[in-house]
């Protein structure tokens, strides 16, 4: 069966047949199979590597190498503020220093909820940001940049911080930069620095996000640093959200929750099923997990966090703090506990597919909306 025509400049930028980004959620949520699936189905894979050595990095890109030949991409944060502990959390709690207040209140919230102390951080799940938020810092991007440089992947995209230094690099190796923004006056300073485009996330996204609503953001950032192009994410899980990003300026979306939920993503059942039954008001906004605002499913650690009179700490320290909470309450099925990162698109998610028929919904249910339901919907004298 032939496939439908669906470009825009984002398909030539980056040699893809669709409009469609993998959005690099971390740790190993979006791993080599879960990319390749995205590359192999015509949108492009984002391997997430926030939180991973230059030699775990060029582990990844052989083995997403031998499952796709097809673009794919690398994504690092680039924290200039966060402290540089250490990538061994036993290390890095020692060097911590955590205020006693914070730490009394995490013992007696696991106390109160049965939630055993593990510090052993292999036992964590994918998707278990708390575990990962502590090795991130300037040092450790500065590694990465250099081993990307290396690696030659289609694109770069910063989830944090500025790219700007290293674009002229970056496009001398055959690199496309791209960078994750939540705020217009963020877009344009790397706007400004040369990035290929600029994704804007609203704060729908899951993770991570910023303060302003992408439908909002979008046209804002899409209208600033015009003639860079904007990709938008937060809240696009199907047809009529890409086509909605479209509408509002953007060349293409930055998909994140949607692909946590099909089949060759590698987080547990549970996370999926958790995204599946979530309705449009089961997450919320804190920085209760990792010190910067992340949006996930809300929990009783949230709700008791919110009432403590505490103030979360910075990252990484808050990641530091909580990690043993959130690995044991996995193993004692307290699982939102633990930290369900997802966005407040999970919605419109009903079911676990696979990435191809995820990809082919979106394309065919957008070119529905575009090309017959809007020219219907709107007359013109």
């Amino acid at each position: 069966m032939t496939r439908p025509v669906f470009r825009t400049h984002l398909c030539d930028l980056l040699g893809i047949d669709y409009p469609i980004m993998l959005a690099a959620m971390a740790p190993d949520v979006s791993d080599p199979r879960l990319v390749a699936a995205v590359s192999e189905a015509g949108g492009i894979g984002v391997l997430a590597c926030a939180d991973k050595s230059p030699d775990e990095m060029r582990d990844l890109v052989k083995e997403t190498q031998k499952l796709t030949g097809k673009p794919f991409g690398i994504d690092v944060g680039l924290p200039i503020k966060a402290k540089n502990f250490t990538t061994d959390y036993r290390k890095a709690l020692e060097l911590a220093n955590l205020p006693k207040d914070h730490v009394i209140f995490r013992d007696g919230f696991m106390d109160e909820h049965d939630i055993p102390y593990d510090d052993d951080t292999s036992h964590a799940t994918p998707g278990m940001s708390s575990i990962a938020a502590y090795k991130l810092s300037y040092e450790l991007g500065q590694k990465q940049v250099r081993a990307i440089l290396d690696l030659k992947p289609t694109v770069f995209v910063s989830a944090l911080g500025d790219p700007s230094f290293m674009v002229d690099d970056a496009h001398a190796a055959g690199i496309k930069v791209m960078s994750v923004i939540g705020k217009t006056k963020d877009a344009m300073r790397v706007g400004n620095g040369g990035v290929d485009a600029v994704i804007a996330t609203g704060t729908a996204a899951g993770g991570h996000s910023g303060e302003v609503d992408g439908t909002v953001l979008v046209p804002a950032v899409s209208e600033a640093v015009a003639p860079t192009p904007v990709v938008a994410g937060g809240g696009v899980t199907n047809g009529r959200s890409l086509a909605g990003m479209l509408a509002l300026g953007a060349i293409g979306a930055w998909v994140g929750s949607r692909f946590i939920a099909s089949q060759e993503c590698s987080v547990p059942d549970w996370y999926k099923g958790a995204l599946v039954g979530a309705t449009d008001t089961s997450t919320v906004r804190n920085r209760w997990f990792t010190g910067k605002t992340t949006r996930h499913i809300a929990s009783d650690w949230d709700r008791q966090c919110d009432a403590s009179g505490l103030e979360a700490l910075p990252m990484p320290e808050q990641g530091i703090l909580v990690t043993p909470m959130t690995i044991g309450a996995a193993q004692v099925g307290r699982q939102e506990d633990s930290g369900i990162y997802c966005g407040q698109g999970t919605a419109r998610i009903t079911e676990v597919l696979p990435a191809a028929a995820i990809i082919d919904e979106m394309i065919e249910s957008a070119t529905e909306i575009l090309a017959r339901e809007l020219p219907a919907r709107v007359a013109f004298s």
